[in-house]
């Protein structure tokens, strides 16, 4: 095994629990890569952090993370005062990625210490706590190589790929492929960004039909994202942030209607949803 990338929330804008979204899940966006079970990177911490850290703190002997941060939104932060580890003094926590996001998590929701919006603190979390305000380009931790690029989203933010001997994924959420934004991407530097990447991960929070009504929001459309795939050579889509409003048979829709836009235009892309619990291994 070389890089194991575990999904544990893929839900957009607010976490979405209830019948309807059980299988898909409710959780919002967390993603976990381990490496030879060595290197343990963290992607985002948003709900789905929680159950995440619940795990690593009953194995009892993962000790060393990275949390990798896109952007500074509150469901992608959410879940850090539940993250198990943050209370375990043995464990130490590197912080990357989007500064902002650096500043709300630290400065909002961590050394708040008047309880209005959570009544832990810094007091309570015990681990040590590491904020890198630079990120490096790229970033390697162990033999994991890690490349960011600017995400076409309010408030800015990252993209990332990840690279491990001659396996290579890219997760990308939060981005709005057929607009610019100002300190975003341009659409050739996103291809080039996902050039021959084993697997794709990319927000698809929008049907076609409903990008009109949204555009500024950030988001993409599955057609937007396997274009990008095409033209960068991607074999694997995986699509992510679920809208919340979206029950686990709209979400099956949508992946219907990718597929069948897949060959529509004679691709071999193979194309599925991201969902909770849901595993890829890439080597």
């Amino acid at each position: 095994m070389a890089i194991k990338l575990s999904i544990w929330g893929a839900r957009g804008s607010i976490p979405a629990p209830g019948p309807s979204t059980v299988r898909i899940g409710g959780n919002t966006t967390c993603v976990e890569v381990n490496v030879n079970n060595k290197t343990h990177v963290i992607i985002d911490a948003g709900t789905g952090v929680r159950p995440l850290g619940q795990q690593i703190f009953k194995s009892k002997d993962i000790k060393n993370l990275t949390l990798l941060l896109t952007h500074s939104h509150w469901d992608h932060l959410s879940g850090f005062t539940f993250f198990a580890p943050a209370f375990d003094p043995d464990s130490t926590i590197n912080v990357y990625g989007n500064l902002m996001a650096q500043e709300v998590l630290q400065r909002d929701i961590i050394e708040r210490n008047d309880n209005r919006y959570s009544p832990v603190n810094m007091d309570n979390l015990r681990a040590k706590l590491i904020f890198h305000k630079e990120l490096p380009c790229p970033l390697v931790i162990d033999d994991l190589k890690i490349t960011a690029l600017n995400l076409n989203h309010p408030g800015n933010g990252f993209a990332y790929r990840f690279e491990h001997d001659e396996h290579s994924f890219v997760f990308i959420t939060d981005n709005e492929i057929g607009m610019e934004y100002k300190g975003g991407h341009k659409p050739e530097e996103l291809v080039d960004f996902c050039q021959g990447a084993n697997l794709m991960i990319h927000d698809a929070q929008y049907l076609p039909s409903e990008i009109k009504a949204h555009h500024g929001w950030g988001h993409s459309t599955y057609e937007e994202v396997i274009d990008i795939a095409r033209k960068a050579a991607v074999p694997h889509v995986v699509l992510t942030h679920h809208d919340p409003e979206r029950t686990d048979e709209e979400c099956t829709l949508l992946l219907e209607q990718a597929r069948a836009y897949i060959s529509k235009n004679q691709s071999k892309i193979w194309c599925e949803l991201a969902v909770e619990g849901g595993v890829f291994n890439l080597g």
